[in-house]
């Protein structure tokens, strides 16, 4: 097998009926089979058991697989195992992704099994797109420097809380100051990327490109209807949250999209105004409670930041509602469900958002920096790990 060869395999879990009750894993399967370099499609009764995974790491030897998505439960669970499993076969551990479709739809969607197939299908396409984005690497979750666009500002060293990020002279670049990330004290929660001025700082498993890719795929291809949102979660927070509420069967307005990240203050200001020039009718980010962050400061940052984007949107024509940043704890399942269908309920008050995503803006609105930046030549130049 050769590692790049972009052939995914897909596997579509029943997990026993918890799924396949709730949603139509037929459409799904289907759905799959149609998506953009898909080598192997299966549905599997339980892809967490020894046999179905003894089964995955057949199909990549006999399919030339070197990506694989699990379209199951939460990655809290179950990742690394997969990871682990199909780490043996060469597949690296950021090459093998999980899909939420348990705890995040059927669990929380149970009572419209139209909508949570139209949600899971958005579900699949997002975390296809990501994976398709990603490249084979050691190590999940550090930050990386492209080093021919930082110009050694220190901004990066100023928000790390780990001690991971510091600026000296590059002998290799003429003795610029540049940013070296040490990847063994880098804990991942991307605040310098979100920070960087330049574009220069991108993070392994969470790049710029993959979460636009989300989200683009989300709101130009999905068929859910008025209104649509898209919500940051912090991983160690909200969304551990929405899975315990998918655990408790809590009814759950279907009408958002989830994007996980390592820590809200991976969350860029410029993601919010790109999901609602593309059409979203809403951005929510839901933060760990201030002083309670995995990552200790987090949250902090993440606070300065919103309520800063907060009244730039405002400036510029938005409804200060369009965007929201709500603080919920792991533990706070019921605040979860709550803050997520209060939202939901506020922007349907709003009505659609009037920015139409077709519309050629005039001067020509200068994109975000790092979009130039093609896939297969982000880190050609000046990266060292």
């Amino acid at each position: 097998m050769v590692n790049g060869s972009q052939r995914m395999g897909i596997y579509i879990c029943h997990c026993g009926g918890n799924i396949d009750n709730s949603l139509d894993t037929k459409k799904l399967h289907e759905a799959a089979a149609k998506l953009e370099k898909v080598g192997h499609v299966e549905t599997v009764g339980f892809a967490c058991s020894p046999e179905t995974r003894a089964k995955m790491v057949a199909d990549v030897k006999e399919h030339d697989l070197d990506r694989v998505l699990i379209v199951a439960c939460s990655p809290k669970l179950y990742l690394k195992e997969f990871q682990q499993t199909l780490g043996t076969v060469d597949v690296k551990g950021c090459m093998v992704e999980m899909c939420n479709i348990r705890e995040q739809c059927a669990w929380v969607h149970h009572d419209d099994i139209d909508a949570a197939t139209v949600k899971a299908e958005d579900m699949l396409r997002m975390s296809h797109d990501r994976l398709m984005l990603q490249s084979p690497v050691e190590k999940a979750n550090v930050s990386q420097v492209n080093k021919m666009r930082c110009t050694g500002c220190g901004i990066c060293e100023s928000v790390c809380n780990f001690n991971a990020i510091h600026i000296s002279p590059d002998k290799d670049l003429g003795g610029s100051r540049k940013a070296n990330v040490n990847v063994n004290a880098c804990e991942g929660c991307g605040a310098c990327v979100a920070a960087c001025p330049t574009a220069a700082l991108d993070q392994v498993c969470f790049s710029n490109m993959q979460i636009i890719s989300q989200m683009e795929t989300f709101l130009k291809n999905t068929r859910m209807d008025f209104p649509k949102i898209v919500v940051f979660s912090c991983h160690w927070c909200s969304y551990t949250a929405a899975d315990v509420a998918g655990l408790k069967r809590m009814a759950t307005d279907p009408h958002f999209m989830v994007i996980r990240t390592m820590c809200s203050a991976r969350v860029d200001p410029e993601w919010v105004i790109k999901a609602l020039s593309i059409g979203a009718d809403g951005v929510l980010v839901l933060a760990g409670h201030p002083g309670r962050c995995h990552y200790e400061v987090g949250n902090l940052r993440t606070r300065k930041r919103m309520t800063l984007l907060h009244n730039y949107l405002e400036q510029v024509g938005f409804h200060p509602d369009r965007f929201q940043i709500s603080y919920i704890d792991s533990e706070e399942v019921e605040a979860y469900v709550r803050t997520i269908n209060e939202y939901i309920g506020k922007v349907r008050e709003l009505g659609p958002n009037p920015v139409d995503p077709q519309t050629n803006v005039m001067p020509k609105r200068i994109e975000m920096p790092w979009l130039d930046i093609k896939p297969e030549k982000r880190w050609d130049e000046g990266l060292k790990l």
